[in-house]
């Protein structure tokens, strides 16, 4: 008969235990502590201990260890972390059996803040310089992740707007309550209540209105004046705009940031070169979805000479045969000229405007024509917009017509955006949990760093990249 075997909880050891014998030779929290004594700390931004007289601190190689095995392994908050050393052999092996606390921990994310991204670059710049990482194709694309603050409890101009005219209303009422107390009986005369409280909360109102016209926005929350109103599968939250560059061979991020602005329009250079700055150049082609089409952008991209490749959305509502990619634009005559042959002239002209560039509008003047209807349902008659950097659209437009170049844009999605539903779904990180930009930067990079660091793993055991690569200058 099989005996049971039990848990003896008394049992004593020969000899001291040894956490080394615990943790394995390729064990991945063996690379972090590797990696982090290999790093010059204070060149990468790191604010160091003061080491002054009185109670010991803990050493910043020590903390960081902590954040990035904790992201590696998908935990995310300081008490999960203060948790963690306690229990975890990885993590008691790391600390060597020190235990700092959450507030420990969360301080020495506070003073890096601006640190951790220079350190996701550190360890891209490395891995480039060690042939990991390949320059034939990159794909650029963002998410859209909610802030740390609430959406609820911001301020919106709509409904600011729409409150004011409540309480204009009410204090129109109660100043003829007060107009007909004074003529009945001026000596009893007291000021309503309800005239009072509207009156203070008109002037808060105004102060609310006055905070989002000097921030420009329609949304703001009082906590976190950064985050904007962006469009998440949970529907319009206040959050960031998070993106990210990967390399076709490596499937290593290898530029990443967070911004405030809700949509992709004018992302596409700073994120190519971004990657360009990290790695020392770029990729041979770098593509990105129509929501990165700019004519400014393209523009920019080719002063820079950064190969692009983004497909370009037809502007006019109108499509099929007088859509506008069907119209010719003839620089010599300022015009355009329909398929049918009829001029637009130039019409109108706006000048750039914050975030939207210089634009002309031109016009067809042909009242009579037969296929009016189907071109437009413009009573005045058909427009077409030209904004500046149109000439680089056009240019865009021949470019993503080579059938090599379609079947290069086709890998943009196998390329890239796996990497948001690794980030998102399997590592759980959907929200960021510190207020602020610099710290929703802070943790993109923590993210991307941890996705990078899991990936470099193989390349760690073969010894093709070793904690010695991390310490050369």
């Amino acid at each position: 008969m099989s005996r049971a075997i039990v848990a003896n909880r008394s049992q004593r050891l020969l000899l001291p235990p040894d956490l080394n014998d615990w943790v394995g030779a390729r064990h991945p929290v063996r690379f972090i502590a590797d990696l982090v004594d290999s790093l010059d700390l204070e060149q990468l931004g790191f604010r160091l201990s003061p080491g002054e007289e009185g109670r010991p601190h803990f050493a910043p190689q020590l903390l960081l260890g902590v954040w990035l095995y904790g992201w590696m392994e998908r935990i995310r908050s300081t008490r999960a972390l203060e948790k963690a050393v306690h229990t975890q052999v990885a993590f008691m092996w790391l600390t060597g059996q020190q235990a700092p606390d959450h507030v420990t921990l969360w301080r020495f994310f506070r003073d890096n803040r601006k640190a951790l991204p220079m350190l996701f670059k550190f360890v891209v710049k490395t891995s480039a310089r060690m042939g990991l990482v390949g320059f034939a194709l990159h794909a650029l694309d963002g998410t859209k992740l909610s802030a740390a603050c609430s959406t609820e409890t911001a301020s919106y101009r709509k409904t600011l707007q729409e409150e004011l005219k409540k309480l204009d209303a009410i204090v129109d009422a109660s100043v003829a309550e007060v107009e007909a107390n004074e003529a009945a009986a001026p000596a009893e005369w007291v000021m309503p209540e309800a005239l009072a409280d509207s009156k203070k909360r008109k002037e808060e109102i105004k102060a609310q209105l006055k905070e989002l016209d000097e921030a420009g926005a329609n949304h703001l929350h009082p906590k976190e004046r950064e985050a904007r109103m962006v469009k998440t599968r949970d529907g319009l939250k206040l959050g960031y705009n998070a993106q990210i560059v990967v390399d076709h061979d490596s499937d290593l991020i290898v530029a990443a940031d967070v911004v405030n602005e809700a949509t992709d329009h004018f992302q596409l250079v700073p994120m190519v070169a971004e990657a360009a700055a990290v790695m020392g150049r770029t990729a041979e082609t770098t593509v990105a979805d129509k929501g990165y089409a700019s004519g400014e952008q393209f523009a920019e991209a080719e002063r820079r000479h950064l190969p692009v490749l983004v497909p370009v959305q037809d502007e006019s509502s109108e499509k099929g045969d007088y859509a506008k990619s069907k119209f010719r634009f003839d620089a010599e005559r300022d015009l355009y000229v329909c398929p049918r042959g009829e001029e637009l002239p130039f019409s109108a002209g706006h000048k750039a405007t914050t975030g939207k560039p210089a634009m002309r509008v031109y016009r067809c003047g042909n009242d009579s024509c037969p296929v009016k209807s189907s071109c437009t349902e413009d009573k005045a008659g058909r427009a077409i917009k030209r904004r500046s950097g149109e000439d680089a659209v056009e240019r865009q437009t021949k470019k993503m017509s080579v059938p090599a170049n379609k079947l290069l844009y086709g890998l943009r999605k196998e390329i890239v955006e796996h990497l948001f539903g690794i980030i998102k779904t399997v590592d759980g990180f959907r929200r960021f949990t510190v207020r602020g930009l610099a710290g929703a930067r802070a943790q993109w990079s923590l993210a991307c760093l941890a996705v990078n660091l899991r990936k470099l793993l193989p390349a760690v055991r073969e010894r093709r990249l070793t904690p010695a690569h991390f310490g050369a200058t």
